[in-house]
This record gives C-alpha cells, structure tokens and sequence, in this order.
C-alpha cells in the first residue's frame, strides 16, 4: 500500500544504506507494503543478505551504482550516506526527490507535535530529560531519533503525542521535510569535520532543523548563538539568559547538567503551558541526567575514581566533562579523529592541566602534536589498544585521582560505536584488581 509524502505518492523506493536506520526503513517498507530496493557500500551480514532477499525487490551491496535508480519514485538517504555521494547527486538531476528517514517518518506520523533537539554536546541527555519532564506533567511522549530508537519505529504508533527526537548533523543534512514544532539548538562547535569538511558546513547542516519552521513553531536557543546564526522564522525562545526556573536541587549538578536542564524545561514549558519545572527534584530525574556512557561513574580502582564519558566523541564534549570533574585527573584522550577542535582542546589543558594525559588509537600522534604545540605536559603516548591505555592511565593517576575516558574521538579505530568502548572501560575497570564498585549511583 503506497504512501504520500511531501505531497507525492510513493509506492517504491531506494534505500541508501543498511545500518540502523536503513534496516528501520526497510522494516518500515514491509509492515507499509511499499515496494523496495536497497544499495550499500559494505558488505551485509548472512542474516541481512537472507532478510533483503525475501523482502527487497534489489539488492546492490559493495558500492553504489546507479543502477537500482531508474524505476523508484523516492531515495531515502540514511545518515551514513555522504551529501555528495553520486547516487544522489544523480537521483536530485533526475528530479527524483532525496529524502531523510526523519522525512518519511514524519509524514507518517500525521499532525501530532514533533520536538526536535541537536547540538554538538548534550542532545541525549537533554531528550531524556524532556521525554521525563513531560511524562511527569502527563504528556504522553516517545523519545526516539539518534538516541537509539529509530523514529520510523514508532512514527505510526498509536502510543504518544508528542515525540522528542535527538537528531543530528548527518540526519538534518539529507532532511527536505522535516518540520518540528520546537526545534532547539544546544551549542555549536566543531565537530564532524571529517565528513562536513568546514565548520560553515557544519552549522549549516545543523541549522536545517529550523529552516521549515514558522511563526507559529519555536526555536530554542542560548544567548551565544542567538544573535549569530539564523534561526529562520520560529519564535526565538533563549534558555539560559536568565534560566527559567529549574528542578529543585539543580544547583548541585553541574553547569553542563543545568544547562541541558535549562533547555528542557524550555521546551516542556512551550509544549505544556502552565509548565512548573520546580514541583519535582533533580533526584526523580535522575535516570534521565546520567545516561550510560556520559560521565558514568564506574568504580573505584586502588583509591582512583574510574568515570566513562565515552560518548564525548568531539573537543568540546571533552572539555565540558573537565570542567564538570574537581579532583586530578588523568585523561584518555584517543580513537578516530574528528578533524578539528583539538587546538582549542590542547589550550584548555594548558590552562588546566591533569595529572597526566594518556593518548592512544588512530589519533594519538594528531592530538599529540596539538598538545605539544601548547606545550601540554605529563602526555603519555600509547601505541597499542585499548587495554594498554587504559593499563597506561590506571599506572599514572594517583589515589583521590579520577581516570577520566573521555577520548574526544569517535570510537570506529577500535570499536563498533561509543557504547561497545565505554562498556569495554568498565569491564577492565572491574577486572582491575581492587576494584570497588560506586557506593552510590553517579551525582
């Protein structure tokens, strides 16, 4: 059964990749009864390979051709597929239109409120923290985009009202449809690089998110960025000059915590009016303020404090998990670079130096250089895995240290994802001898 979207009837389609959210687009096309065809430039699994072929009516695995392209009347382009891939670039000449899973999924979920958040830094937690927020005000919401759970998984579902999505660069760069009825912008610094090529690119894959919004829509943003970049025509809503008032004990979490309260409770008061943040505690929201992998408190190892802020995959994701720990710390720094933010990076450690640096995977002799040129000391190269840096900082920090992972890369050197190597952390940490699990559940 074929569906409308941005106004056009689609009854086949090509998917663009088959990670996560192709195979949610897939899925999709089979409970929908919408014809399909899929090209990626891996190889797939067994398992996929037997899926694909009872389902898909073409399957093209090892590159892209155009030769799945003639007989569709969409492509949908997955976050993994690069702007400038030929396949599209050809499809867009055809006039055949290049959408975005968040596109199609949005379309299918009717004329119910979309909330959307992006940012370089804090887009989980702050997604979390809404979802959390409006349940405890009675909203019925699902939480759902980068974070994990593929909106198309849930786009049609009978089971919410109000979805609040995490997106991302990659997800808003493809997006022609999308439209949120609160869009809101964290921060904005460099990262992804090395697939956006500039900074400018950058910022304008992620001011995509307010480009369909208007007057009746509203773009939250912070004060920094509120009078530098175009917001386009959403009512400008700014969360943190001043805050609105917050959750009762927020003043005991942090800056990047309150922030990410700050502009939850921003959105929550847009969507639910009569919205009061202060009925409830940072304590009842706190599966929502300490996810896994971000800043998690691990243990304890001979007196150090283990942390796994793995999913600190860019500079300044790095340097707000500094400026959030007070004892002295001994940092893992390393993975697959980002392409850019480690000058400013390699300034902050200058200015505040750890107890030692420990350097490892693909990007150890980048980052170095940047640390030595700033004249960052204690910096100890490890040229092997992950097990020896980790061997490497547990043999540097000090009793009362914490041993901060907070790499400042993306984890693909080494690891599937950021999960698979925070999860790798805390293993070695509780197979460390004397290890002590927390007492109490990360504050």
């Amino acid at each position: 059964m074929p569906v409308t979207v941005g106004g056009k009837i689609v009854e086949r389609l090509l998917v663009v990749g088959y990670g996560v959210t192709g195979r949610a687009v897939a899925q999709f096309c089979v409970r929908r009864g919408v014809s399909f065809s899929l090209t990626d430039a891996g190889r797939l699994a067994p398992a996929d390979e037997a899926w694909l072929g009872e389902h898909a009516r073409a399957v093209e695995t090892g590159g892209h051709t155009l030769g799945l392209l003639g007989d569709v009347d969409a492509v949908i382009a997955t976050p993994g597929a690069p702007a400038e891939l030929g396949l599209l670039a050809e499809a867009r000449r055809r006039g055949v239109p290049v959408w975005s899973e968040l596109d199609l999924a949005s379309t299918v979920s009717g004329e119910r409120r979309l909330i959307a958040v992006t940012g370089t830094n804090g887009k989980s937690t702050t997604v979390s923290l809404i979802g959390a927020l409006l349940a405890r005000a009675g909203v019925s919401n699902v939480v759902a985009g980068n974070i994990g759970l593929p909106f198309l998984d849930v786009a049609d579902a009978a089971l919410w009202d109000v979805a609040v999505l995490e997106v991302s660069s990659f997800q808003l760069e493809q997006s022609a449809l999308f439209h949120p009825c609160v869009g809101a912008l964290l921060n904005l610094t460099p990262n992804h690089l090395e697939r956006h090529g500039s900074m400018a690119a950058y910022t304008a894959a992620k001011l995509r998110l307010f480009a369909r919004q208007d007057a009746a829509d509203a773009a939250v943003l912070p004060a920094d960025l509120a009078g530098r970049v175009d917001h386009g025509k959403g009512r400008l809503l700014v969360f943190d000059g001043p805050m609105p008032p917050l959750p009762q004990g927020s003043a005991e979490v942090g800056e990047v915590r309150r922030l990410n309260l700050a502009a939850a409770v921003t959105v929550c008061r847009e969507i639910a009016p009569g919205f009061d943040a202060t009925w409830c505690s940072v304590g009842e929201l706190r599966d929502a303020l300490y996810l896994p992998h971000r800043q998690e408190e691990v243990g304890s190892v001979g007196g150090v404090r283990l942390v796994n802020d793995s999913k600190a995959t860019s500079p300044a994701a790095t340097v707000a998990a500094l400026r959030s720990t007070r004892e002295p710390t001994v940092l893992l720094l390393g993975g697959r670079s980002k392409r850019g933010g480690y000058d400013e990076l390699a300034r902050f450690l200058a200015a505040s130096p750890p107890r030692a640096i420990v350097v490892y995977g693909e990007a150890r002799d980048e980052i170095a250089a940047h640390l030595a040129a700033e004249r960052v000391g204690h910096v100890v190269v490890v040229v092997g895995g992950f097990e020896a840096a980790v061997a490497a900082g547990l043999a540097a920090a000090r009793p009362g240290d914490v041993l901060l992972l907070s790499p400042a890369c993306s984890s693909f050197d080494q690891f599937k994802n950021y999960e698979e190597r925070g999860d790798a952390f805390r293993r070695l940490a509780q197979a460390s001898p004397g290890f002590r699990p927390p007492a109490v559940a990360d504050t």
